[in-house]
């Protein structure tokens, strides 16, 4: 199947909007969250197809239970709330978007939006307890979509 680089912009609107409204009052909503979940798996279907999707999917899927384990592993060794920590937005966020990258991919992903939440964090929003890591991912997959859309990133 011929990807479709159209397919890329199907996300751009549900990661806009659950990115301002992460900023904005620091809550996600379920179906926006879903809308991105689906138009993801549209993207994904239509550019890599069915089977690579799925397996992109059950690997992001692995390595998102492996990272969270550590996490909370990491947390309860320093005796931090593993439940003040991430919200269940932050996990929905990630698993609806790991049908459109490769595990390798999705690891860049990840450390690309935690660089920009905490470049936001650093320089706009010391004042709270909290960092709008749906926010940040979402800009990150907004430049992400635009640069494939773009045939720009490989």
């Amino acid at each position: 199947m011929p990807p479709l680089p159209l397919a890329y912009l199907l996300p751009l609107i549900p990661a806009a909007v659950l990115a301002r409204d992460d900023f904005r009052t620091r809550r996600v909503p379920v179906l926006w969250l879903a809308a991105l979940g689906v138009s993801a798996i549209a993207a994904a279907w239509l550019t890599e197809g069915w089977r690579t999707m799925l397996l992109q999917t059950a690997g992001n899927a692995a390595l998102l239970l492996l990272s969270g384990a550590l996490l909370a592993g990491y947390l309860r060794m320093r005796r931090l709330s593993v439940r003040h920590s991430a919200g269940a937005g932050d996990a929905a966020f990630l698993l609806a978007v790991a049908p459109l990258f490769a595990p390798t991919e999705f690891l860049r992903f990840l450390i690309a939006a935690c660089v920009v939440a905490l470049l936001r964090w650093v320089c706009c929003g010391r004042r709270r307890r909290t960092i709008p890591f749906v926010g940040a991912a979402g800009i990150v997959l907004i430049g992400w979509a635009a640069l494939q859309f773009l045939r720009l990133w490989p």
